[in-house]
């Protein structure tokens, strides 16, 4: 029976779930203060955010976090080149 209480004890340190909806997965998020940024490694923590329902909080090191992908965003046409593009010499 010690088996089965070591093997969900070491889960805590090992996977990832959220409080609010029970998601699996988590992103690495910002550190946004003083504490996020130097406080929480001392304590080998990291900040992570739900990849369902985007809810913020603080974990172990040794739990895996997916890295943030940054978003590419298209720049807007302008008027001005439209007409430029339109135009037919």
């Amino acid at each position: 029976m010690s088996s089965l209480g070591d093997s969900s004890w070491s889960r805590l340190f090992e996977e990832f779930h959220c409080r609010g909806c029970g998601g699996n997965e988590a992103y690495r998020s910002r550190p946004r203060s003083f504490f996020e940024r130097y406080v929480l490694p001392l304590f080998f923590h990291q900040t992570v955010r739900c990849d369902r329902c985007y809810h913020r909080t603080y974990v172990l090191r040794t739990i895996p976090a997916l890295e943030r992908v940054p978003i590419t965003r298209k720049q807007p046409r302008s008027q001005h080149d439209s007409e430029q593009r339109d135009r037919v010499a």
